[in-house]
Parts: structure tokens; sequence; C-alpha cells
């Protein structure tokens, strides 16, 4: 932000030595104080001059009075600069009176919040614009066909259970309850001679098979490393093989338990159910069921292959217009956390430090174009003014260099008049011309006196 620019009409603060006194009473108001008296030495001429303007016509034309004003010296083009957003102050990279191009950073606030809404903003914006172009991009051949075989498998369920089971699948079904029926009656009838009498078999060789393998693990049974040797092995199946023979028999000797037959009557009614349930009229909660499926898989096809609405379209536009403007927002807070150059010049004063607190409107930093130099004045009344043309040429000296005089060419006047103090007041601006070494001389400031004007 840039406050104060030099190319307006802005002075450092001077109290206007002006008279207040009405034009009718200067003469008796200047017979009646002494000389010695320094008022009215300083103000005697300005007087005199005020006094001269207001003589009555019929004495005869006179001559423009001379123009005398107190002003300061500016560079052509200067600007107190402040930030646009509140912060602390992080870095300054500039120091005073150092030449500085036009967009230079000067100063950098803390901007760690402002980075990282930036980033998310981005982050929405990218999320957008992947929305729009999906929903652009509308189904994908792959969706489509998925979704024409929800329709075919819903559309053959409904058909199904319209059309009732098919022979075969009555035949398997009564096939099963068939076979658990007489797996039943097998459990219920128990074991038959023959089995039991191969049970017993069965274990009784099991039994020469664990004596056996007990004997060859005896002959060996005093090694210390006797569980590493084949023989413990042996033993040790044949004795799992033992007991399992003998389960088997004692369970065929006893027959089957009330819950083993439980189990297998479950089946059987299992079975059963499947077959009437297959067997039974469809439900017409079931139809209504289906054809909802049906229905519902058909919907979801037709809108896959319509693609977007435009509205649909147009809002996902509006997302990403939005999510867009949100991160220009965001790139300009980050923007606003750094002071930069409006101009190439001099830093003429730094008015803050790293750690401190600035807010917007608050100069931090002059700037100021010294290649060329200017005298500013608002030193001038409505009675010195109107004796003043852009153009003219005036004698400019310096309270810094007493010796020396450069030409001061007017170069604007302000329009409007200023209040000060009760005086009207004008503000003149001159460009600076003549002798180089003495404008090398001259610094940001300095007081000058402003005198003429010479062409005429």
């Amino acid at each position: 932000m840039i406050s104060g620019l030099g190319e307006g009409w802005f002075l450092p603060q001077r109290a206007a030595a002006v008279s207040q006194d009405r034009p009718e009473t200067v003469e008796p108001a200047l017979k009646n104080r002494t000389e010695a008296d320094p008022l009215h030495q300083a103000s005697l001429p300005r007087r005199q001059e005020e006094s001269a303007l207001l003589e009555p016509a019929g004495a005869g034309p006179a001559e423009p009075p001379p123009v005398y004003a107190d002003g300061y010296v500016l560079p052509i083009r200067w600007a107190r600069l402040s930030v646009a957003a509140p912060g602390t102050v992080n870095q300054i990279y500039v120091e005073e009176g150092q030449q500085v191009e036009a967009g230079a950073p000067l100063l950098l606030l803390e901007n760690k919040a402002q980075i990282a809404g930036l980033a998310q903003a981005q982050a929405a914006l990218q999320e957008a614009e992947a929305a729009l172009a999906l929903l652009k991009a509308g189904a994908r051949e792959e969706e489509i066909i998925q979704a024409q075989a929800a329709v075919d498998a819903a559309q053959a369920r409904l058909e199904r259970l319209l059309a009732g089971p098919t022979a075969e699948q009555i035949a398997t079904a009564q096939k099963a309850v068939a076979v658990a029926q007489a797996q039943l009656e097998r459990v219920r009838a128990g074991a038959t001679p023959g089995e039991i009498a191969a049970a017993e078999a069965n274990l009784k060789l099991a039994e020469a098979r664990r004596k056996q393998a007990q004997a060859r693990y005896d002959e060996v049974a005093w090694r210390s490393d006797i569980s590493r040797l084949p023989q413990s092995l042996e033993l040790e199946q044949a004795t799992i093989e033992y007991t399992r023979a003998l389960a088997q028999y004692n369970d065929l000797v006893d027959g089957p338990t009330p819950e083993e037959i439980r189990v297998y009557e479950a089946q059987v009614e299992q079975a059963q159910a499947q077959l009437a349930e297959l067997t039974a009229p469809p439900h017409p909660a079931d139809v209504a069921a289906a054809r909802a499926d049906a229905a519902r898989a058909q919907a979801a096809l037709a809108l896959l292959q319509a693609g977007p609405r435009p509205e649909e379209i147009a809002q996902a536009q509006a997302r990403v217009i939005a999510a867009s403007a949100a991160v220009e927002q965001a790139r300009a807070a980050v923007n606003h956390t750094v002071l930069r150059a409006p101009f190439a010049g001099t830093i003429g004063a730094i008015y803050t430090r790293v750690g401190e607190y600035i807010a917007p409107a608050q100069p931090v930093i002059e700037l100021g174009d010294m290649r060329a130099w200017v005298v500013e004045t608002d030193d001038l009344s409505e009675l010195e003014v109107v004796h003043l043309e852009v153009g003219d040429r005036m004698r400019v000296t310096f309270d810094a260099l007493p010796e020396q005089a450069l030409t001061g060419v007017v170069t604007a006047i302000q329009p409007a008049s200023e209040l000060k103090r009760g005086d009207v007041t004008y503000t003149v601006r001159l460009a600076l011309e003549g002798d180089a070494q003495i404008l090398a001389r001259l610094r940001w400031g300095m007081t000058a006196v402003v005198s003429g004007p010479e062409n005429r």
C-alpha cells in the first residue's frame, strides 16, 4: 500500500507566517509597529506587496511583485509505503539508502497461516475440477456392462420365480430327502454284525502293532537319546492307531446316541422343507420384491447411459469457479504479506523492526526516486499564486548551501487551496535544474527558498 505519494501535494508540516489582518487595515497596522520589532521586519515585504495590490485602479498598472516562499527538497517521485494486511514483521530485505528496482520485495510479514490457506484452496480447486471432469466424462464402458449384467440377473430371478421349479430341480430335492431319510434309518438301526466284526479285527491289528512297537522301544529305552530314536516315534503312532480303533469299536457296539440321531433327523427336516418351498407357488411379496429389483436395475442402467444432466454440469462448473475465486483470494492474502517497491528508487527511511506488529495504512518504509529533485512549497498565498504560471523559472536557494543557487521550473500549481491557520495557501511544485554538482549535494527534506519569477 502506498501513502503520501510524492506526485500529490504532501509536504512536511510547517507553520505558515501569513498575517490574518484584513487588507484595509494593513497600513495603520504597519505605522503602529516599530522597525526594531522582528515580527514587523519579517512581515513588512509581504505587507507592502499586499498594499500595492490593493491600490485603486486609477493609480496606473503595477508591476507584479516578486514571490518569496519556503519549501522542501523532495525526490521527483516518492511514497510512504504501508502493508495491505496487518501482521508481525518477519523479515526486512532492505536498508536505508539502498537502491531497489520496481517490484523488489522490501518487507515480509509472518505468513504461515496464509500459505496454508492457499494450499487448502488449491486442493479444493483440484477436487472441484476433478469432479467436473468426471461428470463430463460420463459412465465408463465397464460400468455400463456391469449395470446391464445386474439388469439381466434381476430379470432372470423374476422369470424363475414366475415360472416355478423345473423337473430337474424337483427331482434333485426329492433325492436329497430320500438320502437324508436313509441315513437316519441306518443310524437308528445301529451297526451290523459284519461292521462290528470288522471293527473288532481292526482293533486287534492295532493292538498287535502297538505291542510290537513297545517291544522295539523297550530294547533301547536305556539310552539317553531315546526321545530322538525312531522306536519312540513308532510307539507313539501305534498307540494313536490303537486308541482310534478302540473308539470306533466301542461306538459300533454301543450304538448311536440320542444327539447323533437328532442331527440326522434335522437333516431330513431341512431337505423336506426345501422340497416343500420349491414345489409351493411363489408368494406375492416375493414376486413384488423381484419386480422392484428388476426395475431398480433397469433405472440404474438408463441413468448411466443418459449421462449427466446439464444442471449437474452447471453446478459442478459453479463449484470450480467458486474454488478458483477462493484460490485467488488466498493468493492475494499471501501477496499482501509481502511489501514490494511500486517503482525503482532509494530507501529513504525504515519505520519498523523485525518482530513488530504493524497495521494497514501505517507507514513502514519511505521510497524515493532520487534521479531528479523537485521543490514543493505550500507557502504561497492567494495574492501570490495568481502571479505564477506553469513554466515560470524561479531562483531556488538552500539553507544548507547558502552560496549556491539553482533554477526551479514551475511544473504544477495546486488547483484547490488549503486553509492553514486561517490563511488560504496553495502548493506549487518546481523541477530543479542547474549545476549537476549542486544537484548531487541535495538531500531529501532540505529546506529551500524560492523567489522570482526570473523570466519576467
